[in-house]
C-alpha cells in the first residue's frame, strides 16, 4: 500500500493556520503523514513553480510528488482533495 504525506509550508504570517490545517488533516485522514515545513524548505523550489508564494502543500506518494497547491483554504476543501488524491 503506497504511503501519502502531506508536507505543509509556511512563513511566519501562515504558521498558526498551517499548524490548524495540520490538525484537521491528522483527525480527518490518519494514514496520510503530515508534516510541516518552512519556507525555505528546499523541497518548495524543487516542486513548486512559484516557491514564493504561502501557505503551501505538497502531496507526496511513496516519497514523490503527486500535487502542490498555493493559497488559503478551508479544512474541508483541504481534506477532500487529499481524500481524492490517496484513494
Amino acid at each position: 500500500m503506497p504511503t501519502y504525506k502531506c508536507v505543509l509550508f509556511s512563513d511566519s504570517i501562515h504558521q498558526q493556520y498551517m499548524i490548524d490545517q495540520e490538525l484537521a488533516i491528522n483527525l480527518a485522514i490518519p494514514q496520510v503523514v503530515t508534516e510541516q515545513a518552512t519556507s525555505d524548505d528546499a523541497r518548495l523550489a524543487l516542486y513548486s513553480a512559484t516557491p514564493t508564494r504561502m501557505p503551501a502543500l505538497l502531496i507526496l506518494k511513496d516519497g514523490a510528488k503527486m500535487q502542490i497547491r498555493h493559497a488559503k483554504r478551508s479544512h474541508e476543501e483541504i481534506v477532500t482533495w487529499i481524500q481524492s488524491i490517496s484513494q
